[in-house]
């Protein structure tokens, strides 16, 4: 098995717009039959466990080849099989449906039932490349929603007016209150994170502390 890293950046990312719904597509060709089952997913784990199943639902095929995109930028993980295919006939042009839509948090398995005819590498590339493409255009996508999760510590005198302020910017997910010290989980638009930091700091003459910052797409 051969695994495969890219990236998508500098485009509009979109997701699954069903959150754990399956979307098929099948394809023959020369006899041989290619069936792609596309869905979302929010971590490796979850895309383990989906293989899992589609070969479980497809029992005894040779190939279950895939291809998975988690997150943008930086932080993207992605990863394709060939599961035993010629080296680069499965796994990339699977990939390549995902990142040129690009399309992430999604997972894409395709299975082959071999129909005794012999498709060469580029009849590989084309058959695995066009069922993952026809398997997306039957999913319904939506504009990925990029978030940031700050954690953030405050002294314990600057907490009453920190927590009104974080409240009108966007989502408190948790607070811990200490003898001298109060953190702050907080989820707001990536595009506020900036915003929300430098208001943090001012607020507390600077002597807050930024903890981590975690973004998300969603």
């Amino acid at each position: 098995m051969r695994d495969q890293d890219g990236s998508t950046t500098g485009s509009a990312v979109s997701v699954l717009a069903a959150v754990g719904t399956t979307y098929v597509e099948s394809l023959t060709v020369k006899r041989s039959r290619f069936v792609a089952t596309v869905t979302s997913i929010g971590s490796e784990s979850d895309f383990r466990g989906f293989l899992d199943a589609v070969r479980g639902e497809h029992h005894g095929v040779h190939h279950a080849c895939w291809a998975f995109s988690l997150g943008t930028g930086a932080r993207q993980v992605t990863r394709s099989s060939d599961d035993g295919e010629p080296t680069g006939t499965a796994g990339p042009p699977i990939l390549a449906a995902l990142q040129t839509r690009h399309v992430t948090n999604a997972a894409i398995v395709v299975v082959r039932y071999y129909g005794g005819i012999q498709l060469g590498t580029g009849g590989l590339v084309r058959a695995y490349g066009s069922v993952a493409r026809a398997a997306l255009d039957g999913a319904p996508l939506r504009a990925a929603k990029s978030t940031s999760r700050v954690r953030f510590s405050v002294p314990i005198a600057d907490a009453g007016r920190i927590e009104q302020a974080v409240h009108a910017m966007g989502s408190v997910r948790a607070s811990d209150y200490r003898a001298h010290s109060v953190s702050f989980l907080v989820e707001v638009d990536a595009s506020d994170e900036e915003t929300l930091c430098d208001r943090v700091m001012s607020l507390t003459s600077g002597a807050a502390s930024i903890v981590d910052v975690d973004r998300v797409v969603a």
